[in-house]
């Protein structure tokens, strides 16, 4: 059955929101990856604890190349003079342990929330970027 509907005043139907397209699954299960390893300290806005754990909302790691973020998170920051300057007391721990394509979807995740809708990251990226780490004690 196909039923038809006409606003026959003029135009003076209301108006039918617009649809939402649904969230890339990346996008959604980044989310949840993202609960699992960074909620606690990033926060779900992702501005941090202050004093402890810095914000990564609008952050230029967040924003930039996707291979520096990847190394950044891969290696817990370590080697960053910015991590080095920074008033958090709290340093990030390594996350060698995630598998590519789930820190691609963490990534992904962030970049989209936090980044300002920046381009996703692929699992290849993130294995790229790993490749070029020197191994693991």
């Amino acid at each position: 059955m196909l039923l038809v509907a006409c606003a026959a005043g003029g135009g003076n139907a209301p108006a039918t929101p617009p649809m939402t397209a649904p969230a890339p699954a990346a996008v959604v299960t980044g989310q949840q990856a993202y609960a699992r390893n960074c909620l606690s300290c990033h926060q779900a806005d992702g501005y941090g604890v202050p004093n402890m754990q810095p914000a990564i909302t609008g952050g230029t790691w967040v924003q930039g190349e996707v291979r520096a973020l990847a190394l950044f998170v891969l290696t817990g920051g370590f080697n960053s003079a910015e991590r080095k300057e920074s008033d958090s007391h709290n340093v990030m721990p390594a996350f060698r342990q995630l598998p590519d394509a789930e820190l691609a979807e963490i990534l992904t995740y962030i970049r989209q929330k936090f980044g300002k809708g920046a381009s996703p990251v692929s699992a290849a990226q993130v294995a790229d970027a790993r490749a070029s780490l020197p191994a693991a004690p």
